[in-house]
């Protein structure tokens, strides 16, 4: 089975995604797994504080670091293989373009159980997510 996409933020929701892709009855051949977290660009923000490249960069690193960790010991406790991507940009268009560039089957991303009326004025990640993409997307709750 081609791997699959699992976007990471630290929440519990997330996490229940990481879980639903290590239970072998709905995912018996799962290769490996690509967590992606998505932290937003702090370049205006930076120039604005006077913040070096290097400090951005460090910010940048700590908060991705601390989204990953929960879904890394998961992972590395159930012994399945994953890749860490840690993008800077648009949250569902980079989740998007990391699926597409390993070749992953599905996306698969927890949702906060949001109304359809409360994700249409939130703009949901979700949502935005599920109408970009090119493949499957999976949404656990």
């Amino acid at each position: 089975m081609q791997p699959v996409v699992v976007p990471v933020d630290g929440s519990e929701h997330a996490l229940r995604a990481v879980a639903t892709v290590l239970n072998p009855r709905l995912y018996p051949k799962l290769s490996e797994v690509h967590l992606v977290t998505v932290q937003p660009p702090l370049l205006r923000q930076g120039l604005h504080l006077g913040l070096r490249q290097e400090d951005i960069d460090a910010y940048h690193a700590e908060e991705s670091a601390t989204a990953l960790k929960a879904a890394r010991a998961l992972l590395d406790r159930a012994g399945l293989p994953y890749t860490v991507h840690n993008e800077i940009g648009a949250v569902a268009e980079s989740i998007i373009r990391v699926a597409q560039a390993c070749q992953a089957s599905e996306i698969v991303m927890g949702t906060r159980g949001l109304g359809s009326v409360a994700s249409v004025l939130l703009g949901s990640v979700t949502t935005k997510v599920v109408s970009l993409a090119d493949r499957p997307v999976t949404l656990v709750q």
